[in-house]
């Protein structure tokens, strides 16, 4: 379950997480970790959210998210994506201030053979195949491809932010970090704008901005989300009336729940229960 902070358990071999992942109407709540992570969408459609910006994928798009960046996801029906997550150990491996480098975050499909999306395509093929086969030695040339990514990440697709912006990002990141452990704490409880101001001496219209920066949704739109989330995980999980789940997870505005549901899942909670006892 991803709140906030994501842990991730990468390959011994590569020291990297590779995986194929395949969704329908999934919502992953808005997170950070410490690994850059790419996503190549190969089916479906997929709508991101990286702090202030959206985007809209489409087969072959690639997403960048960089380390600590707050983001969520929404996959539409039948998505199916390569996801690859890449820790420090091999970043700090670029540049000696690759702390403070930030990277494209979005390269849209481009079948120019120049383009900087076109070549990473190619190598993420390669990661595909790869992984599939593991054959002896492919964790070398896994490795080997994973450099020649970066690399042009590095060279064609990133910038260098100054240490001034860096430490005012970091300051302001961990108060929306704090917010969104309280909501993870409390969210079966009613939750207060003012309290949350409060607890991290800032006014409540500065703190609606600030989080609105950092994660490109209202405060009180992910607390939906938190919300929705574990009323859907409890939905499926277990036998307990809605009704109860409602209450269960702090849920009080019937209309908006519904309406956010159903525009998640593409069904109702009632009609979602029964398809799944169907399998």
């Amino acid at each position: 379950m991803y709140y906030e902070h994501e842990t991730i358990h990468d390959d011994n071999l590569t020291q990297v997480y590779f995986s194929s992942v395949e969704n329908s109407d999934i919502l992953v709540p808005a997170h950070w970790h410490r690994h850059l992570e790419i996503l190549y969408l190969t089916e479906g459609k997929m709508t991101a959210c990286i702090n202030e910006a959206s985007y809209e994928l489409l087969p072959s798009d690639i997403l960048i998210v960089n380390a600590r960046d707050i983001h969520y996801t929404h996959a539409r029906r039948d998505c199916h994506y390569y996801l690859l997550q890449i820790p420090s150990i091999h970043l700090e491996r670029i540049s000696m201030d690759w702390k403070l480098l930030h990277f494209s975050e979005y390269l849209p499909k481009d079948s120019s053979p120049d383009s900087l999306n076109f070549r990473l395509n190619g190598i993420f093929q390669t990661f595909m195949e790869l992984e599939q086969q593991k054959e002896k030695g492919w964790h070398l040339l896994f490795l080997t491809r994973l450099y020649q990514f970066l690399y042009l990440l590095y060279t064609e697709g990133s910038s260098l932010l100054s240490v001034q912006n860096k430490n005012r990002t970091e300051r302001d990141f961990l108060r929306v970090e704090q917010s969104m452990q309280y909501v993870r704490r409390h969210y079966r409880e009613p939750i207060s704008l003012h309290v949350i101001a409060t607890r991290l001496s800032v006014t409540p219209e500065y703190f609606c901005r600030l989080f609105k920066k950092y994660t490109g949704q209202t405060f009180f739109t992910y607390v939906a989300q938190v919300r929705l989330l574990r009323f859907y995980q409890d939905l499926i999980q277990t036998d307990e009336s809605i009704t109860f789940l409602l209450e269960k997870n702090g849920i009080t505005n019937y209309k908006q729940f519904m309406r956010m549901f159903k525009e998640t899942y593409g069904t109702t909670p009632h009609r979602l229960r029964m398809q799944q006892n169907k399998t």
